[in-house]
């Protein structure tokens, strides 16, 4: 299943772990739109992003990003904790777009199937 989210409705919105682990248990694939490019004054929003990315990622959750910049330039601000996390949120988003982890979705995907005859054996 895929669902799509606007930045705001994710990242905007006091929306923790649980929410972020209930979407990647739900959805398989995410689409996320408008996402800014995040300054200084986005400090809650960048955390929220960062926590989202690293649930999607550690639940091997398909992602298509419509953002304001490349991954490595969707952080602008040059101090705090987040300046460093975001890094890690870049690099994992470069690596969600990968021919590799495509492929091991896909796989991950195929071996979710159920062939008809069992489905049918089961009904």
């Amino acid at each position: 299943e895929a669902a799509r989210f606007s930045f705001a409705d994710l990242c905007e919105k006091p929306l923790g772990a649980r929410d972020f682990l209930a979407i990647a248990s739900r959805f398989s694939t995410i689409f996320i739109d408008h996402v800014p490019a995040l300054g200084e004054g986005m400090r809650n929003e960048a955390k929220r992003f960062i926590l989202l990315i690293d649930t999607l990622y550690d639940h091997h959750v398909r992602l298509v990003v419509s953002a304001a910049a490349p991954p490595p330039q969707l952080y602008t601000a040059r101090r705090g904790n987040e300046v460093f996390e975001f890094e890690r949120t870049a690099s994992r988003l470069i690596e969600m777009q990968s021919h590799e982890w495509l492929e091991d979705w896909a796989g991950r995907q195929r071996g979710k199937l159920v062939p008809v005859e069992a489905r049918q054996a089961q009904a």
